[in-house]
């Protein structure tokens, strides 16, 4: 691994890391502090209803922990925030437009090419394959052995990466 995508990597656990456990509990853990004393100590009538900051603490979690399951389950399931962002997602994911490294690069794609040409040679054979059907299986063979290749097949132009000459016909 080189030393740039080490780095990027780096930064992206760093991002993970701190945006999703240490900023949630700092923030979680100020916003309870900051509100307890600024609307329940100095208040008479809260304060008998939370006599201390722990049952404030547990009265929080008791009330916060359903409502941001609810409203995390709302956010997922009943808004186009959440396909929208998975959209997003799909679209900026180098891996749909190259091969996945492992079994779909060690194997998928090598048996998907393999029962192609079989195919191909028994069309050939009983003389059934059309000028067209051969051109777009030679087309898709070429742009499998291109994602064997490690090139990129179908990329958006908005991506910034150079297209190989295998795709330069999708346009």
């Amino acid at each position: 691994m080189n030393f740039f995508k080490a780095v990027f990597r780096a930064w992206f656990y760093f991002r993970q890391g701190y945006n999703v456990y240490l900023a949630f509990l700092i923030g979680f853990a100020s916003n309870i502090v900051v509100l307890y004393r600024l609307g329940i100590a100095d208040n008479k009538y809260l304060s008998i209803i939370f006599p201390s900051l722990t049952i404030f603490i547990i009265v929080g979690l008791v009330v916060s922990v359903p409502v941001g399951i609810l409203t995390g389950l709302y956010h997922m399931k009943r808004t186009a925030a959440f396909a929208a962002d998975a959209a997003v997602q799909t679209e900026s994911n180098p891996y749909m437009y190259k091969a996945i490294p492992g079994k779909e690069r060690e194997v998928f794609i090598p048996i998907w090419i393999l029962t192609l040409r079989a195919l191909s040679k028994v069309l050939d054979q009983q003389k059934t394959i059309t000028t067209e059907d051969r051109q777009e299986m030679e087309d898709i063979l070429n742009k499998a052995n291109a994602l064997l290749e490690g090139q990129y097949v179908g990329l958006p132009k908005r991506m910034g990466v150079r297209r190989s000459s295998v795709t330069e016909g999708d346009k």
